[in-house]
């Protein structure tokens, strides 16, 4: 009888520190509402895939970019904090060891990509409706010619396609790190999001 104790004990011991140490997975959603039609006349067929994302019009969302810098329907779910009367980005808090899911459920292709500072992205229209002139290095490269391409997909900038979900940074590692980090959309720059990642406690 001792030793059944002793081992339920043990057991409960072991329980106690495996659901400590538990690490979870936190999914990190990409969003928009591109209508299929308007916009693939206008930048190209496949742009935006059909789905139940939305379904606003091209000329609406450059309006929309005009009078407000930003498309609210684009965005990571959820972008902005708006309690105590104040928006501002949402901080997602992770502990080290927990994984993240990027999960893009828009019509058009998003990144997650990590910057030191927030800034424009590499599509320069974009860019100059939004009101960043200056883009985010780990964005784009600027050519000779001026114009801007893509920085190659990493592990801190990953592309993800219209309905796919993808395996994010583990918290904790090099491409997310202890601390604070900034992650954007290098398509879309005003999609942006800041995750802290706290040490694991014993």
């Amino acid at each position: 009888m001792k030793w059944l104790a002793v081992g339920i004990c043990v057991a409960t011991l072991f329980s106690i520190v495996a659901n400590t140490n538990a690490q979870t997975t936190t999914t990190i959603m990409m969003r928009d509402a591109c209508d299929p039609d308007s916009f693939n006349a206008a930048l190209g067929p496949g742009h935006c895939i059909a789905g139940h994302h939305g379904n606003t019009l091209f000329s609406d969302f450059l309006g929309e970019l005009q009078t407000d810098q930003n498309a609210g329907a684009w965005r990571f779910n959820p972008m902005l904090n708006a309690t105590k009367g104040q928006f501002k980005l949402v901080r997602v808090d992770l502990n080290s060891g927990d994984q993240t899911t990027i999960q893009n459920v828009g019509g058009e292709t998003h990144t997650f990509t990590r910057v030191e500072n927030f800034g424009g992205g590499f599509k320069a229209r974009l860019n100059g409706l939004t009101g960043n002139s200056d883009p985010a290095p780990e964005c784009a490269q600027v050519l000779p010619d001026g114009t801007l391409a893509p920085q190659p997909e990493s592990d801190t900038n990953q592309f993800v396609e219209a309905g796919n979900t993808e395996p994010g940074p583990t918290a904790g590692t090099a491409a997310l790190p202890t601390g604070v980090s900034r992650w954007e959309c290098c398509v879309h720059p005003w999609m942006r999001m800041v995750v802290v990642v706290h040490e694991r406690e014993n």
